[in-house]
């Protein structure tokens, strides 16, 4: 006859004691991987973000004159990156060089900046796309509801920070602001556009299209 094997209760106990312990490595193991993944992957974003300067604040800092508003090299130093596009755009004998910049940091993926100079001086600037956390939908009622004349800070009180910002400083004398908000509906998705036009502060036009 041939050997036989007699598994004693302690050689037993001691297998299942192996497959135990392998079983929390193995756990351990994938927990520290998930973990690695995750970390990293914020890690990463994070050292984007500190190398991307395509931010709200920097482009805020931009200044627009007719005769001392920051210069294309000035701007490009800012942002820390050439811009992805420049072209040229001539209205009534006047040429606008326009520079433009994407992948602005807590925005969208299509949101993008746009200066535009004339005679070496920005005199224009465009943000497009910022991301906002909207606890209620903009309505029909409150595009309704905005009265010309109205401040900057108390419609910004009322419906929040719009998703685009256009400045513009072509016009001795006159400060000219357009905020535009993406409306959103019950499910949260994006529905209508509300655009703002604003004159030294104050409301002085409104366009909408598809609010409820």
């Amino acid at each position: 006859m041939g050997d036989q094997i007699i598994m004693t209760e302690k050689d037993n106990s001691t297998q299942n004691n192996n497959k135990l312990t392998s079983f929390w490595q193995h756990t351990l193991v994938t927990l520290l991987v998930v973990i690695v993944v995750i970390f990293g992957g914020v890690f990463i974003k994070q050292q984007y973000e500190s190398k991307n300067h395509l931010t709200q604040s920097n482009f805020n800092s931009i200044e627009l004159s007719q005769s001392e508003g920051d210069s294309l090299d000035d701007v490009t130093e800012l942002f820390g990156k050439k811009p992805s596009a420049v072209t040229k755009v001539q209205k009534k004998g006047v040429v606008t060089q326009v520079a433009a910049w994407q992948n602005v940091v807590d925005a969208s993926q299509d949101s993008k900046i746009s200066i535009y100079f004339n005679d070496g001086h920005a005199v224009s600037k465009t943000i497009k796309g910022l991301k906002r956390d909207r606890t209620t939908k903009i309505t029909r009622k409150d595009f309704d509801e905005l009265k010309p004349g109205m401040k900057k800070g108390d419609v910004a009180r009322k419906i929040g920070t719009p998703n685009d910002y256009t400045y513009d400083e072509r016009f001795y004398g006159v400060s000219s602001e357009q905020w535009s908000y993406t409306g959103i509906d019950e499910n949260g998705k994006s529905v209508g556009v509300m655009t703002l036009s604003f004159r030294n502060g104050d409301l002085a036009g409104k366009t909408q299209n598809n609010l409820k």
